[in-house]
């Protein structure tokens, strides 16, 4: 039986898990996880994907990528090679180390992005491994509650961390209260039982610019039958221009405030958390 063809889409974000043949430990020693994640430091150097969030678990691994432009396919081979080839090398043997198959899961919006986060953080956690994820060795979740530069440039933290302050003091604050809220996490995400082929609806930022922010605005306003003044006095209409601003550009939280008017940049946060 055919396998059905996975959902991708460049300039894309994944949810991407990767697993050990028939369940298997892929890894067996502290050696066998940095080897790994050098592996993953290499092909973010090569590829130039934006690296959200990972951690690695004895027998699975889960990433939350930006592709920037580069099919997952090629990333997700070039580490499962490399690795697959030590790993059979150092602990002579033979055969497939990794399921045939990767799962992915197309991205939806900045919020799934930040719960995706939590729950990969939380994985430790919700195995019995550790009691607080920052207890976990290897997860970035250290890296966000991190003021020391990540020396490795191997986890762009700054993205999710934008969402909730650019202030990244208050930011680490809030995102690690976030992550261990004790309500249920909304999003209903790829496992490693899932079907390897669920996806949702992506978007690609093309906003770069507060004027391109601020033409995006009179269009919408213009759709509207309305002036942009009154577009965004009416809350509603405002709220939905600043998701829309999230979701297609790359303006920071004070920038988005800018475009919209006489409004804080803890309001626009608000807003994109609610």
């Amino acid at each position: 039986m055919p396998r059905n063809a996975r959902q991708k889409a460049l300039y894309s974000t994944y949810h991407i898990i990767q697993r050990g043949n028939d369940q298997r430990e892929i890894f067996k020693s502290d050696q066998d996880r940095v080897y790994f994640i050098e592996l993953l430091r290499k092909s973010k150097q090569e590829y130039k994907f934006l690296l959200y969030a990972y951690c690695l678990m004895n027998n699975h691994v889960h990433l939350a990528l930006y592709d920037n432009g580069t099919d997952i396919s090629q990333i997700m081979r070039s580490i499962n090679v490399s690795y697959a080839s030590y790993f059979n090398r150092k602990y002579q043997r033979s055969g497939h180390l990794f399921q045939d198959r990767f799962k992915s899961e197309l991205v939806e919006d900045d919020r799934y992005v930040m719960e995706l986060s939590r729950y990969i953080h939380n994985n430790p956690v919700k195995a019995g491994l550790v009691k607080n994820p920052e207890e976990y060795k290897w997860s970035s979740f250290r890296q966000y509650m991190s003021r020391k530069k990540d020396i490795r440039k191997l986890i762009d933290s700054e993205f999710i961390l934008a969402l909730f302050s650019d202030d990244l003091d208050r930011a680490r604050i809030e995102y690690n209260k976030f992550v261990k809220r004790t309500d249920n996490v909304q999003h209903n995400f790829l496992d490693i039982d899932d079907d390897p082929n669920k996806s949702v609806q992506n978007h690609a930022p093309h906003i770069f610019t507060v004027a391109q922010g601020h033409e995006l605005l009179v269009k919408m306003a213009t759709a509207d039958k309305m002036n942009l003044d009154q577009y965004l006095k009416n809350r509603q209409r405002r709220d939905i221009a600043i998701r829309e601003l999230r979701k297609h550009s790359t303006l920071s939280l004070k920038e988005i405030a800018e475009v919209c008017g006489s409004i804080s940049e803890s309001t626009v946060s608000r807003i994109l958390r609610g």
